[in-house]
């Protein structure tokens, strides 16, 4: 449903997953693909009254009906009755404004989808509309299975400064580098995976190989997507980017963020990007056209660019660790509302829809990569025959396990679009001015621009 780019991506990663699980299949994206996830070791919850209806409130599509898991488990609990209310031609902006209008009211779904940029907002602004999902715990002695059941930094985002988890993490968007072989081949440059892991082991390596792109394709493909592509994963490798962990704004002292931001406006600068920004119409035909060698993907984004690219991109692709080994763009967690009135119930649909077996299944079948630690760990075998053959589940896995709880503040979103807003400026103007020229628009005089707008932003 992605920090700080989280707050852009929808639930799956994208808007292409109303394709379905038909086209993943004929695209190949993953081998194996398994079954409806079951139960496993979740305690049924059996309704002594009448048909209980259950609402799960998202926007997009999470995969969970095309991945047959809400049959599965209405199947497993006949008194059960499960209805998706989707927030139908929104993003996760107009869907979370339109949530948090209605948590006052009461106007919302048993269980709630949470962009992971505003996760913050739960355990902190709004915890009083959410229900501590301890009190909730079907576990032994009151511990419920979140204490070790997700990877820890998607707990820890979910977990308020008094100790209280809110809710839990469904999926994440870990993230690597999708590369084009063919055109890395064609500039002379290694396409292996194991000469580029060696190159693309850090930025500067990474960005390196970018400019020697750039001397010998001086016209047609760019090397990469954008620079706000750039910036967010590079940001999304530091834990303290925009907030201080006593909630302090820490942007315009924060070197490693100023760092990550000059980096992607040089590379902006220097001709690097198509200044392509992932989502939008722009980017789906770049892929389509071959207008980059390499993009930063989350997980959810190889889906994408498997049916935008087509059959004839088959084995034409391949995928990298990112520089770093970490980061995290996009995901979404799962809420209870104070307000529903079968919190229990829709607590153990929660556990079920974000637990293990319901993790493979969507990453196996739809490409959403789970949150679930157990899930996570288990697709180490998971290979992408339309990606080269690329161990995409341990490289996913691994990113995923070393990614920082980054530290959200209420602001960080509009924080990250004010930077994102600098640096889509810097490429602009770099274009009019000639590929490779900034037209007079200075690095530091983009930063400081950018910090500007950014700090004013938060102070609304």
């Amino acid at each position: 449903m992605r920090e700080t780019r989280q707050r852009r991506r929808r639930i799956g990663g994208s808007g292409m997953l109303a394709a379905g699980l038909a086209g993943l299949i004929a695209a190949g994206l993953v081998a194996g693909v398994a079954g409806c996830a079951t139960a496993g070791g979740q305690s049924a919850f059996r309704p002594t009254g009448p048909l209980v209806t259950l609402r799960v409130g998202v926007y997009g599509d999470p995969g969970y009906r095309e991945a047959g898991l809400y049959t599965e488990y209405e199947r497993l609990h006949p008194g059960i009755k499960i209805v998706q209310v989707t927030t139908a031609g929104s993003g996760p902006d107009a869907y979370w404004r339109a949530v948090r209008a209605g948590l006052p009211a009461g106007h919302v779904a048993d269980i709630q989808a949470v962009p992971v940029a505003d996760i913050s907002a739960v355990t902190g602004s709004l915890a009083r509309y959410f229900v501590p999902l301890s009190t909730l715990s079907s576990g032994s002695a009151g511990a419920s299975a979140l204490s070790n059941g997700w990877l820890p930094w998607v707990t820890a985002q979910a977990t308020s400064k008094t100790g209280r988890t809110y809710a839990l993490g469904a999926e994440i968007g870990p993230l690597a580098i999708c590369y084009r072989t063919s055109l890395l081949a064609e500039a002379g440059l290694p396409s292996s995976p194991r000469a580029l892991a060696r190159d693309w082991s850090t930025w500067p390596g990474y960005l390196r190989t970018g400019r020697l792109f750039r001397s010998r394709i001086t016209h047609g493909p760019a090397f990469t997507d954008s620079a706000v592509s750039l910036y967010n994963a590079m940001a999304a490798q530091v834990r303290e980017q925009y907030y201080s962990p006593a909630g302090h704004l820490v942007l315009a002292s924060n070197r490693a963020v100023k760092q990550a931001f000059y980096a992607a406006a040089g590379a902006a600068r220097g001709g690097l990007t198509a200044r392509l920004t992932p989502g939008s119409r722009a980017w789906a035909r770049g892929v389509a056209h071959v207008a980059f060698a390499t993009t930063v993907c989350p997980a959810w984004m190889l889906h994408q660019i498997s049916a935008l690219a087509g059959p004839l991109g088959a084995h034409g692709w391949n995928v990298l660790p990112a520089p770093g080994g970490s980061g995290n763009a996009g995901g979404f967690y799962l809420a209870l509302p104070r307000a529903g009135r079968h919190q229990q119930a829709a607590f153990q649909l929660a556990e079920f829809l974000a637990g293990e077996q319901a993790g493979e299944t969507l990453f196996r079948t739809q490409g959403d990569f789970p949150a679930n630690f157990a899930a996570a760990t288990s697709l180490d075998t998971v290979t992408s025959p339309y990606f080269s053959g690329a161990d995409v589940g341990k490289i996913f896995g691994a990113a995923a396990s070393r990614t920082p709880a980054t530290i959200l503040g209420p602001a960080s979103a509009e924080i990250a679009s004010s930077l994102d807003g600098g640096l889509a400026r810097m490429g602009v103007a770099g274009a009019a001015a000639g590929r490779g020229v900034a037209g007079g628009v200075s690095v530091g005089g983009a930063w400081r621009a950018a910090v500007r707008e950014a700090l004013a932003a938060a102070a609304h």
